[in-house]
C-alpha cells in the first residue's frame, strides 16, 4: 500500500469531512484494509471511473453499504442537512443524493492528489443495482469503512464503506490492428470506431452481414466485431458464411442484451467474446487487447 498511501490518505480525509459538512452525522471512527479480489457482487453501487491524463493509472471510487438501511440513513442526513426532511425509502431522490455525495468526495479528493502529482479526469455517477469488480493482476484495491452517528438518536452507528481502485493500465494491443467493424447503427459505430481509432486501430465499417462479408474477403481484420441483429443479414449467419472461408477469423459479438439464446449460439460459434452495447470503453479495450494480445 505504500506506493499509494498519501494518495489514501487524501480520500480518507476527504471522505470524513464530505460526511460531516453535508449531515449532521458524526464519524466516530475508520478502518482500511486492501482487498486482492472482489468477493461476490455488491447488492448495489454508486461508482465514479477516473484516468490519469497519462492513461497509466485507471480506477473506480465505488460508495457502497452494508444494507438498503444504511444507504438510506446517509441519504437521509443529507435530505435532511439540505432542509428536504427524511426519506422513508431508496429511490430517485436517495440515488441522485448519493451521487452528489460521491462526486463531493471524488472532487475534493483530486483536487488535492493534483497537487501531489497525480492529475486525473472523472466520469459522473453511476448507479447498478448489481456490482461485481473487475479484477486484474495490476490491481490495486482499498477499502474505508466509516463508523457514522447520528448524535440525536443512541445506538445509531452505521458504516458505510468507499471503495478505491488503482488499476495501471495494460499496454494497448490494438495499435495498427485491422479491426472491422459491423453494426446497423450508425451511431453505435461512430463511437466505437473512435475509441478504437484513439488506440491506433485501422477501422473499416460495415452496417449488415452481408457487406461484412464483402469487407472481410479484402479487408482481412484481425478481428470482426459483430452486432447480432441486423436487417439484410443478422451477425450469426455472417460469421457462419465468414467462417466457411476463413476458419480462423476471430469475432466478438456485440449484443443490445445479454440472452441466454443468444449466448449459446455464440458458445457454438466459438467466438472469442462477447460485450453488451452500450459498453464502457476501458471494458471494449481491455477486451479486444485481451483477444489480440
Amino acid at each position: 500500500m505504500s506506493q499509494f498511501n498519501e494518495h489514501i490518505d487524501i480520500l480518507i480525509d476527504a471522505y470524513k469531512s464530505s460526511i460531516e459538512q453535508m449531515t449532521y452525522l458524526k464519524v466516530i471512527d475508520s478502518e482500511i484494509r486492501q482487498v486482492l479480489d472482489e468477493q461476490g457482487a455488491l447488492p448495489f453501487a454508486h461508482i465514479i471511473s477516473y484516468t490519469d491524463y497519462d492513461k497509466k493509472v485507471i480506477g473506480k471510487f465505488v460508495l457502497t453499504f452494508n444494507s438498503v438501511h444504511d444507504a438510506l440513513t446517509l441519504a437521509s442526513a443529507i435530505a435532511e442537512r439540505l432542509g428536504m426532511g427524511k426519506l422513508k425509502e431508496i429511490g430517485d431522490d436517495s440515488t441522485d443524493l448519493l451521487n452528489e455525495f460521491l462526486n463531493v468526495v471524488v472532487g475534493r479528493t483530486i483536487s488535492d492528489w493534483d497537487s501531489i502529482g497525480l492529475k486525473v479526469k472523472f466520469d459522473t455517477p453511476i448507479y447498478k443495482k448489481s456490482y461485481k469488480s473487475d479484477f486484474s493482476k495490476s490491481l490495486q484495491g482499498y477499502i474505508i469503512s466509516l463508523d457514522i452517528k447520528d448524535t440525536e438518536i443512541e445506538n445509531s452507528t452505521e458504516r458505510i464503506f468507499l471503495r478505491i481502485d488503482f488499476d495501471e493500465k495494460a499496454e494497448s494491443k490494438i495499435k495498427d490492428k485491422k479491426i472491422l467493424l459491423v453494426d446497423d447503427s450508425r451511431v453505435m459505430r461512430q463511437i466505437i470506431s473512435q475509441t478504437l481509432k484513439a488506440e491506433g486501430a485501422n477501422v473499416k465499417e460495415a452496417e449488415n452481414g452481408e457487406v461484412a462479408i464483402r469487407i472481410h474477403r479484402t479487408f482481412n481484420p484481425d478481428l470482426t466485431l459483430m452486432d447480432i441483429n441486423m436487417p439484410e443479414m443478422g451477425g450469426f449467419e455472417a460469421i457462419a458464411k465468414i467462417r466457411a472461408y476463413d476458419k480462423t477469423s476471430k469475432f466478438v459479438i456485440l449484443s443490445s442484451s445479454s440472452r441466454k439464446d443468444e449466448i449459446i449460439k455464440a458458445k457454438e460459434l466459438k467466438v472469442s467474446g462477447y460485450l453488451v452495447k452500450p459498453t464502457e470503453p476501458e471494458k471494449l479495450i481491455a477486451r479486444v487487447s485481451s483477444i489480440l494480445g
